[in-house]
């Protein structure tokens, strides 16, 4: 690109240098024109018919019938400094050029920027979501309740029967027999061969087991099928450790993954011995918490804090409880905004719906989701706060919306204007473009012309 400014900037020069021998001439021409009018009104005169002699003019360099690169030679002899655009655009032209750049980001902006509607029903859509959880998701309930008693809360309920229904006691059993994954399964603190410093027991051992974690199982708890291993939280620090019972069989990554997932169906919905709810498996990426060690909220310690609302029952099944306002969000969010973008923005239902799909988020609706979740959290930290229980939390709610959270932030502060640029020189790109099919269409005619 330097050559070619270097280029129109020594055109330019010569262009001038044309132009001012032009004008000479042009003197010279109305100076022989006086002489002659003078000539006509006085016989007697002298009249010197000589052309005016032009002294020290300078001559423009011919450039026609020359290769691009004998210009471009004759140019850097020409020019021996670095152009730039600005050295070869007028004032009028810098001014063009930065109203088309900013229609470009005003077309970059109304593209990715939310609107009226958008911000009305991402609050709308939160709020509503909000007072369902308040309306309809009670605290977990009690792991020494009975397995079948009724349990308080509308979607609460709905979770247990859909689960008690999905996994009865005899499939859970016989999972259990059917899936035994040997150390994996480590229960008590004896059962490892190295000593361990923290508390790991019947109660707990499935939420500092990091294998059984509905997540982190499909790798880690793979691994430890495999090797005979246990992953856990021990005092704030993640341990493989060797196990008494070692691995239950010779199995590869894909055998063992089938196993721990099985074991994992099993452990959701077991009701214990005596015939209680029993402690299932926890939420997603909970026993992670365990790590925070130290870390305090106010006076309370972020892993101790977590351990206690996963014994106390907030385990998958309530996870499953918690979703289902945000299910709702979710279905209810997209639906108003395609309705929204067919009738406000006329896009069609398909691309509009392209926008909403969970891999392909365009960056306005996660901002909107981003708005409905924030939305959501306020309203069930209002909850938390007039009920004094952690345990009436919506753990769905505010992992959502950390997750978004750190994408909107990503696309504002970083990615946003990274995109933009990228916009400006797609439309800068595709304008020289078309110049360029332009330049050829008239180089083409231009070779047609009688010399």
């Amino acid at each position: 690109m330097k050559d070619e400014i270097k280029v129109i900037k020594l055109m330019q020069q010569e262009s001038l240098k044309v132009d001012s021998i032009h004008s000479q001439i042009g003197q010279d021409l109305e100076s022989l024109k006086a002489e002659l009018l003078k000539a006509l009104n006085n016989e007697n005169t002298y009249l010197d018919i000589n052309t005016p002699a032009i002294e020290n003019k300078t001559v423009a360099i011919p450039l026609n019938k020359k290769s691009f690169s004998e210009i471009v030679d004759i140019a850097n002899r020409e020019i021996s400094h670095d152009v730039s655009f600005r050295d070869i655009l007028s004032n009028d032209d810098l001014i063009a050029v930065n109203n088309k750049v900013n229609s470009y980001v005003e077309t970059f902006n109304k593209k990715h920027q939310l609107d009226n509607w958008d911000y009305a029903i991402g609050g709308g859509v939160g709020l509503f979501c909000g007072i369902l959880d308040i309306l309809f998701v009670q605290k977990p309930p009690k792991p020494t309740i009975l397995y079948s008693q009724k349990i308080d809360g509308l979607f609460n309920q709905w979770s247990q029967s859909a689960i008690n229904n999905l996994i009865p006691p005899d499939l859970a059993k016989l999972l259990e027999k059917s899936c035994k994954i040997g150390g994996t399964d480590s229960r008590l603190a004896q059962d490892f061969i190295s000593p361990i410093s923290g508390k790991f027991n019947l109660i707990n051992h499935r939420f500092k087991s990091l294998n059984h974690d509905p997540i982190l199982a499909c790798f880690i708890g793979a691994l430890d099928v495999m090797n005979g291993t246990c992953t856990i939280v021990d005092n704030g620090s993640i341990k493989v450790l060797q196990t008494v019972r070692g691995a239950s069989g010779d199995y590869n990554f894909f055998e063992a993954l089938g196993m721990m997932i099985g074991h994992l169906a099993s452990d959701v919905n077991t009701p214990s011995a005596i015939g209680n709810r029993g402690m299932g498996i926890p939420a997603p990426l909970m026993g992670l918490f365990g790590t925070l060690k130290g870390v305090k909220i106010g006076d309370a310690d972020i892993a101790n804090l977590a351990e206690y609302m996963y014994v106390s029952g907030y385990d998958a099944r309530h996870f499953l409880t918690m979703s289902i306002p945000c299910l709702i969000g979710e279905l209810l969010t997209r639906l108003l905004y395609i309705i929204k973008e067919i009738k406000c923005n006329k896009k069609t239902f398909v691309d509009a719906f392209k926008e909403t799909l969970p891999f392909n988020l365009s960056r306005r609706f996660r901002m909107l989701l981003n708005i409905s979740y924030g939305t959501m959290v306020a309203v069930n930290a209002g909850k938390i706060a007039l009920t004094n229980n952690i345990l009436n939390a919506n753990y769905t709610m505010w992992i959502t919306f950390t997750w978004h959270t750190f994408h909107s932030l990503h696309w504002l502060l970083w990615a946003k204007n990274t995109e933009l640029q990228k916009y400006i020189d797609s439309e800068l790109s595709k304008e020289l473009n078309e110049l360029q099919l332009k330049i050829d269409e008239l180089t083409e005619k231009a070779e047609l012309l009688p010399i």
